[in-house]
């Protein structure tokens, strides 16, 4: 059986796959950025995924994931199984080669459920944020569910900023705090068709987490561009106020630090150590300019208030 070897970035980290599928090789190149001129060679993580031909392959969606210590077990479907070891940072997954033909299923649940929970044993931070690009200076912007981080988002990619993530942003310590993204779809709750017409043309659907919601394609949907990269230079805490209006206070890097800390999922031993160094990574946004944008009003208006703040300070 012939393996092929593809090495992909993920957080400024190589992450090795190999795989007996050539539709996998595909399936990688297209969704991962390749690998940088002059990025380290060491292998952060190592991924081996095995694609057979299996009679009467069960393909609908059943989600299941178990951890114990160093290990873990995740299933997408019924017929596929993936096993984690943490502690070699390393991965086997077992597949019906149907599923290496499904693009969307890869690039919508399996690439980040393998990222997500590779992060902590290769030194990366996934935090529930979203994260702009612009003139290359990264903001970030962390809030509560239901603050309308994501449809304040997406109006400010429609302003011109670059799109790295909407819901999760992955932060590693590269000499400066470092925000990645991945190429996932964008998700808005079915209110957002509201601000954002070109949402009617898509159906709603239910996501890997049951919550029913447009996913969309930014660039197609939106016609935003992405980013894949940033230091971040800016956090922005959101606040849903219950007056109408809009206001933004400069405050204490410190409190974005507190408050993306007490969103991560506590590690128990063994892999309390990883938790320490992911603690230590975010703990380092305390220097980090932060604003706190607390708004009970149209998207629009709000974005336009930060964009002015965010150039008037220089963050963007």
């Amino acid at each position: 059986m012939r393996i092929f070897t593809q090495p992909a970035m993920f957080a400024g980290r190589t992450i090795l796959f190999r795989t007996n599928a050539t539709e996998m090789v595909r399936r990688i190149r297209e969704y991962f950025p390749a690998i940088e001129a002059g990025s380290s060679s060491d292998i952060a993580a190592e991924i081996s995924l095995t694609a057979d031909d299996q009679p009467n392959s069960q393909l609908e969606d059943a989600p299941w994931f178990r951890g114990r210590g160093y290990f873990a077990f995740a299933r997408f479907t019924r017929s596929d199984r993936f096993w984690f070891n943490l502690r070699t940072r390393s991965v086997l997954g077992h597949f019906p080669r149907a599923l290496a033909d499904d693009r969307q299923r890869w690039h919508k649940d399996i690439f980040p459920a393998l990222m997500g929970v590779l992060a902590a044993a290769i030194d990366v931070v996934p935090v529930h944020a979203a994260c702009l690009v612009r003139d290359g200076r990264g903001v970030l912007l962390n809030g509560r569910s239901g603050a309308g981080k994501s449809t304040l988002t997406i109006t400010l990619a429609k302003r011109g900023y670059s799109l790295l993530s909407d819901e999760w942003t992955y932060l590693s310590d590269n000499g400066a705090i470092e925000a990645s993204g991945l190429p996932t779809l964008v998700k808005l709750l079915p209110d957002a068709v509201r601000f954002f017409p070109e949402l009617s043309e898509y159906r709603q659907a239910e996501s890997l987490n049951g919550e029913i919601a447009y996913e969309v394609d930014p660039e197609r949907c939106f016609g935003v561009q992405r980013a894949f990269k940033c230091n971040v230079d800016c956090v922005v805490l959101l606040d849903r106020a219950k007056d109408p209006g809009c206001t933004i206070t400069p405050v204490c890097g410190s409190q974005a630090a507190a408050q993306l800390i007490g969103e991560l999922e506590p590690l128990e031993p063994p892999l309390d150590t990883y938790f320490e160094r992911q603690t230590a990574i975010v703990s380092r946004l305390k220097t980090t300019p932060t604003l706190r944008l607390s708004f009970n009003d149209h998207p629009t208006t709000v974005a336009q208030l930060l964009d002015h703040t965010l150039s008037n300070r220089g963050y963007r």
